[in-house]
């Protein structure tokens, strides 16, 4: 009875070393077949080999199954095979070093396979983002963001602490895939270091958070201005953001600090020249003029002093002249109501004395900023739709002027340009 246990027992352990044994010819026979470039036959082994428990624990079947469809993907160069041989040569890369963090093989190559697959994934995103193929692109320059990660983690000196050129082209390709929330999750992260190559990470950056997160905005803004001080995208869009905001200090306080930054700048000057102008004769919701405010004064004669240097800075310039001009016209509109108000009493008659002086010394301060603006647009043969409107606004003002200053042939001829004004628009 004794025996025949022993001789069963002999028997079991025969049959485990067999099966080792063959388990490990599978590795052998797929590393001859590897060397030989018998891909198809190298694959086959070593995929039996990985899931046998007697050699899907060993360092070897992995570091070799990663140099199989390492080998694979170097040979099947149109990408047919799915999913991609790279992305199983990379896991299996990881595997051998997961059971034997010093496996000689990667120690004597200096880990080259895993720097291999890094190139081989870098060149498969540029091939496809140069094809406008951003779904592949994206996923591959993910990869390459993997290995590199993943190289990094070793400790031995490879890879990027943060590889700012994979997370670019990441964030490129979700942005030409219009996916910008993806794009910007990657673009922050190149904020987040200070990245200064590309100005346009923080202009998608900024376009995201501008009506989402007030916070994120300023700050990402206050960087962008701070690496980028010559980019005027910055400045402009600080501006905007006040403008759309009302909040007319702070728009007031960024438009000087530009125009202080520099003075030649003619849109910076007419910009801030133009923002005195609305704080001094602000609007109601529907376009009437609202009641004026108490600094009115001061921000009129603001607005005055910037026009007139825009118009130094562009003489021929059509804006600030018509700017100026259309200020000082409907400034004197505005008196025109007052005066309207008016009784026969005599403090009112003594008030409409004063009002008349007024309202006089402002139409003949507008009258050489219109007759420029008009001059000016009437030389051209066509007129943009903003052009057409200051045209017409223009010649409506100076027919007001030359018809209170009774010069009727200047009337009538600016009333046959008006009517032919049309025949300007582009």
């Amino acid at each position: 009875m004794r025996l025949k246990t022993i001789v069963i027992s002999l028997l079991l352990v025969g049959t485990g070393f067999c099966c080792a044994q063959a388990q490990n010819k599978n590795v052998n026979k797929a590393e001859d077949d590897l060397k030989s470039g018998k891909l198809d036959e190298a694959k086959q082994m070593i995929d039996q080999a990985s899931v046998n428990e007697k050699t899907s624990d060993k360092a070897k079947t992995w570091y070799l199954k990663g140099e199989v469809y390492a080998a694979i993907a170097k040979k099947d160069s149109t990408h047919t095979i799915k999913p991609d041989p790279k992305i199983a040569a990379f896991q299996a890369f990881q595997k051998c070093l997961q059971l034997d963090p010093k496996y000689p093989s990667m120690l004597l190559t200096n880990y080259k396979p895993l720097s291999d697959l890094y190139v081989d994934f870098w060149k498969d995103g540029a091939n496809a983002f140069n094809a406008k193929d951003y779904a592949n692109a994206f996923q591959a320059f993910k990869h390459v963001k993997t290995v590199n990660d993943y190289l990094f983690g070793l400790g031995l000196g490879m890879g990027s602490k943060i590889d700012t050129m994979a997370i670019l082209n990441i964030g490129n390709a979700a942005y030409n895939l219009g996916q910008k929330d993806t794009a910007s999750k990657y673009y922050q992260q190149l904020a987040d270091i200070n990245y200064k190559k590309e100005a346009f990470v923080y202009k998608v950056l900024l376009a995201q958070y501008r009506d989402k997160d007030s916070t994120k905005y300023l700050a990402v803004l206050a960087k962008a201005k701070s690496l980028f001080p010559n980019d005027k995208d910055f400045a402009n869009e600080e501006i905007s953001y006040y403008n759309e905001k009302g909040d007319m200090g702070q728009l007031v306080k960024k438009l000087e600090e530009e125009v202080a930054k520099d003075p030649s700048d003619y849109n910076g000057v007419l910009n801030l020249a133009i923002t005195y102008d609305n704080m001094a004769n602000p609007k109601t919701d529907s376009g009437t003029t609202a009641d004026l405010p108490p600094n009115h004064d001061s921000l009129f004669s603001k607005a005055v002093s910037y026009y007139k240097k825009a118009i130094t800075l562009k003489p021929d310039g059509y804006a600030a002249n018509f700017n100026l001009g259309l200020m000082y016209y409907n400034s004197a509109a505005h008196l025109g109501k007052q005066l309207g108000k008016l009784t026969t009493s005599k403090a009112d008659q003594a008030k409409q004395d004063t009002l008349i002086k007024k309202q006089t010394a402002l139409l003949d301060g507008a009258t050489p900023y219109l007759e420029k603006a008009f001059q000016s647009l009437d030389a051209k043969s066509k007129l943009d739709p903003s052009e057409l409107a200051a045209y017409k606004n223009a010649i409506i003002g100076l027919e007001g002027v030359y018809a209170r200053q009774n010069k009727m042939d200047k009337y009538n001829e600016l009333k046959k340009k008006l009517e032919a004004a049309d025949t300007k628009a582009q």
